[in-house]
């Protein structure tokens, strides 16, 4: 699980300028490096601030930053001096970054955890400032950590996406079901074992696509399904969702007799269809 701090550093999909604070914690005695960070929103013309307060910085510390001119202005003074343009490398746009308008919004992401009191009072402490604050503390982090795992794992054979896969992963997404899938879920660099490892531990449900090109391959599939079967039996619980895609009852069968004994879903339904049945089967209630 990311720290707070991983989640100041990587939230933001902008251009960001940082900078820092040092403070004496009035408490302890412990000095205390507060980072700011501003993020520039090109297409929205708009601009706002994030904080990354670390554990053990007093409550001063935080009505201090609210207070300071730069944070009303949404400047970093040490920049102010130099008309700064900038853009992005694949846009031959350019902005004037004092043009962007502040929206007013700044994150506070506090290494601690926060009661809702004292949440609920740091806003309020924005508010009087003329700002609108949201806290993101530990219990956020967490909260976003649990949300991120997928609910169901899509385990395929490669030469099934365009027909049916792809298309799939994407209706189950916009119904507000996360999933793993290989397009969406790794990116370049990731370990391939570990990330399927992670995504079949995490997910509550495991799709099976059951086509022939599943059915004959050795490799990945063989090793994702017995992992899948394994789990099963270790939790004895149902994981399994299968799904037929033009194979027959035999075919099924002679793969693996436990998946013939299941009742599954059809891929000649419709993708929509297929993704509303799987996405109800994830989501009701035990």
């Amino acid at each position: 699980m990311s720290t707070v701090r991983e989640h100041f550093d990587i939230t933001a999909k902008a251009l960001n300028a940082q900078t820092s604070w040092s403070f004496i914690n009035g408490d302890n005695g412990i000095e205390c490096i507060v980072l700011g960070k501003i993020s520039y929103c090109f297409e929205e013309n708009a601009k706002y601030w994030s904080f990354f307060i670390p554990e053990g910085a007093s409550v001063s510390c935080v009505e201090y930053m609210l207070n300071m001119p730069d944070t009303a202005q949404c400047v970093i003074t040490e920049e102010v001096a130099i008309s700064q343009i900038a853009g992005f490398t694949d846009s031959p746009e350019r902005y004037l970054l004092e043009s962007l308008k502040f929206t007013g919004r700044i994150y506070l992401y506090i290494d601690e955890e926060l009661t809702q009191d004292l949440i609920e009072r740091t806003v309020n402490l924005g508010k009087r400032h003329g700002f609108s604050v949201a806290v993101r503390d530990r219990a956020y982090v967490k909260a976003c950590y649990e949300l991120s795992k997928p609910l169901v794992f899509i385990s395929h054979d490669s030469r099934d996406k365009d027909v049916l896969v792809r298309n799939l992963a994407l209706e189950m997404s916009m119904l507000l079901c996360p999933v793993w899938y290989d397009e969406f879920s790794l990116n370049v660099g990731d370990s391939l074992r570990e990330n399927i490892e992670r995504g079949l531990k995490e997910a509550k449900k495991c799709v099976v696509i059951l086509s022939q090109n599943f059915i004959s391959n050795g490799g990945w599939t063989k090793a994702e399904f017995d992992s899948i079967y394994i789990r099963e039996i270790h939790e004895k619980k149902n994981v399994i969702l299968p799904v037929w895609h033009n194979v027959s009852v035999q075919e099924v069968y002679e793969y693996s007799p436990r998946l013939a004994d299941k009742v599954a879903l059809n891929s000649s339904i419709g993708e929509k269809a297929l993704a509303k049945k799987l996405v109800e089967a994830v989501t009701k209630p035990v």
